[in-house]
């Protein structure tokens, strides 16, 4: 397939975030699953942003506490002894499928829901070609939330992607939950780790929530009034309150396809393509 040729061409140009990032973007921009199998088949991800996290950085500990992640998350060592290194990704959805979203419709586009199935299956892709190269690099790899161990208990991972991608300098959090970067919230995370030695990504960032307007300002909000079922207020995202939507309405419209997720929090919002800026802030 695609990946094996880009693994290959790429195998000999050295680790760093850009090259990892030119590696995967040539990868989404050639790799034929890179497609919904509905319609005229529109791509689904765009070219990703990259950071790198060592694997002994402190905040890795941080998440094993309560109320971040819990101890239920595993170290980057377990997953791979001598592990050194942890890239994440961020894969931005296609314009394409992101015009499809309607602003007023209480369900999501049939590209949507397609693309949270069918597009994981491509996220899967990126990761094993990830591993792939670092492997042609002299290293090993692994990507835990591939491990058969992998698993998760009242929506607490023992690998979070979202968190991951924080310490490795790709996105704060926003108040819906999700991870707001420099190419918006529309889309998904994958990591792996390695034993190889790689220079970590700056985190132009402090806090948490640093790219949340609603966080940092208390204003926005535009995620709370954009959640069909409530799951939003003031204080965050209840995930249980969430799925309903799912179950109850998105579930019975798309049976015929099988899907069933809802992106209200992700779609025609200020922080969908981008990181929201203060009125008082230049773009």
């Amino acid at each position: 397939m695609a990946d094996g040729y880009i693994t290959r061409r790429f195998a000999k140009t050295g680790l760093d975030a850009v090259t990892l990032a030119d590696f995967l973007a040539e990868l989404v921009n050639t790799d034929p699953r890179n497609a919904l199998p509905e319609g005229d088949n529109p791509p689904i991800w765009e070219p990703p942003l990259v950071g790198i996290a060592d694997a002994a950085d402190p905040l890795f500990q941080t998440l094993k506490r309560p109320e971040v992640v819990g101890p239920i998350h595993v170290d980057a060592d377990a997953w791979l002894p001598g592990a050194r290194s942890v890239i994440s990704f961020f894969v931005p959805l296609s314009r394409a499928i992101k015009q499809t979203y309607e602003r007023h419709s209480a369900l999501p586009s049939l590209e949507w829901v397609s693309s949270r199935q069918n597009g994981e299956v491509f996220v899967n892709v990126m990761r094993r070609a990830l591993i792939r190269f670092v492997e042609r690099q002299g290293g090993r790899a692994v990507a835990p939330n591939l491990s058969v161990e992998y698993k998760a208990v009242d929506w607490r991972p023992m690998w979070s992607e979202r968190h991951v991608a924080f310490i490795a300098g790709i996105g704060t959090f926003g108040l819906h939950a999700g991870l707001l970067t420099a190419k918006g919230a529309a889309g998904r995370i994958g990591s792996i780790v390695t034993d190889l030695a790689l220079a970590p990504t700056p985190r132009p960032y402090t806090d948490v929530y640093e790219y949340c307007l609603w966080k940092t300002e208390g204003r926005c909000g535009a995620c709370i009034k954009r959640c069909p079922v409530g799951a939003i207020d003031a204080a965050g995202k209840d995930h249980h309150i969430c799925v309903t939507n799912g179950d109850a309405n998105i579930r019975p419209a798309f049976s015929a396809w099988g899907y069933h997720s809802c992106g209200h929090c992700q779609n025609n919002l200020p922080c969908s393509d981008r990181i929201p800026r203060s009125p008082k802030e230049p773009d």
